[in-house]
């Protein structure tokens, strides 16, 4: 589905939205805290978020060397890392992608990660090297009867209803830099995930896929592997 029929179908259901709550005003919110996200995750990892061509086939651990990689051919395939972080459970950590935010305790958090990586050895610990990108999403509530796992309608639920849907988002880059990346996907931190945060988000998606996918334009775009901090070795099994 292009960009332009994502938001197409954020609006329609907007549209659909408005005619509903006004029989709705009254209704409750579930606070992050209460969400279900497993099935939110499945969706992000499954669906049109991801590009075919980079769904990693294999979910055999890595390979492992002591060399550090300098370039992208360096680089083993892409996988996904998801990490879910529930107030009940975190409160208080730093949520990843928000800027040293830390996570309240009626909250939650989703995080993942599209990664090309490779694992080194070093004489204490084995490190991931990689480029790539992640989404972030803080779910501080969500208006009763909207499922999280459509999120157009979340999206059009906080566009509408801000008090009762409250859902911010982040997305970031690793380990690649240049004017095309640019153009196609802007770093993005800590933004209100309304119906432009939905537009916004695909539009950055569907474009670093882009990058990523054509030959001609990954030349353009320069690619340093660098540390990721936050991926531990044994997490690279994920799908």
């Amino acid at each position: 589905m292009t960009t332009k029929n994502k938001i197409l179908t954020v609006t329609a259901l907007l549209a659909i939205t408005i005619i509903t709550s006004c029989s709705n005003q009254q209704q409750e919110s579930l606070t992050g805290d209460n969400l279900e996200l497993t099935s939110l995750t499945k969706i992000l990892t499954d669906d049109d978020f991801m590009k075919e061509s980079f769904v990693s086939d294999s979910i055999s651990q890595p390979a492992v060397s002591t060399v550090i990689p300098r370039n992208r051919d360096d680089l083993n395939k892409m996988r996904t890392v998801v990490k879910i972080f529930n107030g009940k459970d975190n409160a208080g950590i730093s949520l990843p992608g928000f800027g040293g935010l830390k996570l309240g305790k009626d909250e939650s958090s989703l995080n993942v990660y599209y990664i090309e990586t490779k694992v080194v050895n070093t004489a204490s610990d084995s490190v991931v090297y990689g480029c790539g990108y992640s989404i972030h999403y803080l779910f501080k509530k969500v208006e009763k009867g909207i499922s999280v796992d459509n999120i157009p309608s979340v999206a059009a639920s906080a566009q509408l209803n801000s008090k009762k849907t409250q859902v911010f988002y982040s997305l970031q880059t690793y380990g690649m830099k240049g004017t095309n990346l640019v153009r196609y996907f802007k770093p993005t931190v800590n933004k209100n995930f309304n119906v432009e945060g939905f537009g916004i988000m695909q539009s950055s998606i569907d474009g670093i896929h882009n990058i990523l996918g054509d030959t001609t334009l990954s030349k353009t775009v320069k690619f340093e592997p660098e540390i990721l901090k936050f991926i531990k070795a044994y997490e690279l099994g994920q799908l």
